[in-house]
């Protein structure tokens, strides 16, 4: 396929992930989630182990997104524990009232996505959702260098009390693949931008919201 054309499905395979290998990408494939009506609800999760995310919007009603950026995780946990601390922020366990975030003076973004538009969520990014009609889409999760360099790769994840079967779980990747000499080679390879008498052009495929 010419690289003109963007395919979300191959964007784990082209990003920081392919450092890992096939044990690290096979584990990456698009999640279709489906609204059956008006009002259906997404509650809060994150992307595994703190990685970047996308989610594309096939078709039907809009997508009503409550995004919450990985800087206010520890506060909202810490007011989350106070009434609950058996409760988890990554697996689809809680919806959260925006009242509660204004209250707080938690910072979020709301964000309305229409039919055939991209949201990425930066890495260890929170976010919460519902629908105003029967609709489709998927995501995927991926890397960049900053997940690494920022540190969200190597977060310690607290023990949560999601009654999830451990054959569900997935797989801790080991982030001692991602060496800094094969990222900077990484960065030279498919992030440089380069210019020409005519415009900048980036290469590789990459969305930025």
């Amino acid at each position: 396929m010419s690289r003109s054309y963007f395919d979300m499905h191959r964007l784990p395979h082209q990003s920081l992930l392919k450092l890992g290998g096939t044990k690290v990408t096979r584990q990456f494939i698009p999640c279709v989630r489906r609204a059956h009506g008006p009002g259906s609800i997404f509650p809060m999760t994150s992307a595994q182990q703190r990685l970047f995310s996308i989610d594309y919007h096939h078709e039907g009603g809009a997508h009503h997104w409550y995004i919450i950026p990985t800087g206010e995780r520890e506060i909202l946990q810490g007011i989350i524990d106070q009434y609950k601390p058996t409760i988890c922020l990554n697996h689809g366990q809680l919806l959260i009232d925006p009242l509660i975030l204004d209250k707080n003076h938690i910072r979020y973004h709301r964000v309305i996505q229409h039919p055939n538009e991209f949201i990425v969520l930066s890495a260890g990014t929170l976010a919460q959702s519902f629908t105003e009609d029967a609709s489709w889409s998927e995501s995927v999760a991926f890397a960049l260098p900053s997940w690494i360099e920022e540190g969200h790769a190597n977060v310690s994840v607290p023990r949560c009390q999601c009654d999830i079967p451990r054959d569900f779980l997935p797989e801790i990747i080991d982030v001692t693949l991602f060496r800094p000499e094969f990222i900077r080679r990484y960065i030279n390879s498919h992030l440089n931008v380069t210019t020409d008498n005519k415009s900048p052009t980036l290469k590789g495929s990459w969305l930025y919201l």
